[in-house]
């Protein structure tokens, strides 16, 4: 009697526990959908050298296209020292012009010297001239062989000079052109940092700039999942915002690295699994989607 009824206890409590076995094995052949949010690729924009802002392109939300201008220096005091300069390259090139003549007036003078030289010393064997006067000829054609040289020098070194300005109006040139701050890339201002009449300090982001028409999806896979993606493929994509709706993205990127889950994305205990982090690239042509956006990604 006693086996018979405990028997029937076993009975009832496997046909109880048998719905919480059907769920947990259905659960296990259920799609995973890991979930993650939009992420933009973002230029950050930042002047080159220092100077007073006189404008600024554009404001917060506002869509640029490449090339253009989204910060204006005051650059009136380097156009000054540039004209500066360029004056000083101006008298330099005067002043070669005059050691080259100077040059050249020296160089026939020593042809004509030598021409002369040799007709004197002709003339001393016939007994026609003095020595003396071959040895005033030498002179003279030393002297000018001394000028030829002396000007060859100034020409050198009033080349070497026209070369630092050269390199000085270089410069410049480069400031001019880095006093007007152009948009990199075609996409929606994020962030703007400056004002009129602030000084801008090189190298401080005074803008950033995001491309919103296509936006990267990051989500992270435990690695029994990672052999379900592929770069390349394309995924079916649950955004909380739009409901009903299935959005296509396209695997762009996939981890060789494990790392743990991170803490804002998961649960306590599942801090501590390695996962691998995957991007899908999701177009964005009308702007629904926006940066943070949850959404989900339905693994086949």
């Amino acid at each position: 009697m006693k086996t018979l009824i405990g028997r029937n206890a076993l009975g009832w409590m496997l046909l109880a526990a048998l719905p919480s076995l059907i769920l947990v094995g259905c659960g296990r052949n259920e799609p995973r959908h890991p979930a993650g949010s939009f992420e933009a690729r973002s230029v950050d924009v930042a002047a080159q050298l220092a100077g007073r802002i006189l404008q600024v392109g554009a404001e917060e939300g506002e869509t640029v296209a490449t090339g253009d201008t989204l910060l204006l220096l005051d650059t009136e005091l380097i156009a000054l020292r540039r004209a500066e300069s360029e004056s000083s390259r101006k008298t330099l090139t005067a002043q070669r012009r005059a050691a080259e003549a100077e040059r050249d007036q020296a160089r026939r003078q020593m042809e004509l010297l030598d021409t002369t030289l040799r007709r004197v010393e002709v003339l001393r064997e016939e007994g026609s001239a003095t020595g003396q006067r071959v040895d005033e000829l030498r002179a003279e054609w030393d002297i000018a062989g001394s000028r030829v040289e002396a000007a060859e020098a100034r020409i050198a070194a009033l080349e070497a000079e026209a070369a630092r300005l050269d390199a000085a109006l270089a410069v410049l040139d480069r400031q001019l052109a880095d006093g007007l701050v152009l948009a990199p890339i075609s996409g929606t201002v994020l962030l703007r940092s400056a004002e009129p009449g602030e000084i801008a300090s090189p190298g401080r982001p005074v803008m950033r700039l995001a491309d919103l028409s296509r936006l990267d999806l990051r989500v992270f896979l435990e690695a029994e999942d990672l052999d379900r993606v592929a770069l390349g493929m394309r995924l079916d994509l649950l955004v909380d915002a739009l409901p009903g709706e299935t959005l296509d993205g396209r695997v762009s990127w996939i981890s060789e690295e494990a790392e743990f889950t991170p803490k804002n994305a998961q649960t306590r205990n599942m801090r501590a699994q390695l996962v691998y982090a995957i991007k899908l690239q999701v177009d964005n042509p009308e702007g629904r989607l926006h940066i943070g956006m949850p959404a989900e990604v339905v693994l086949p």
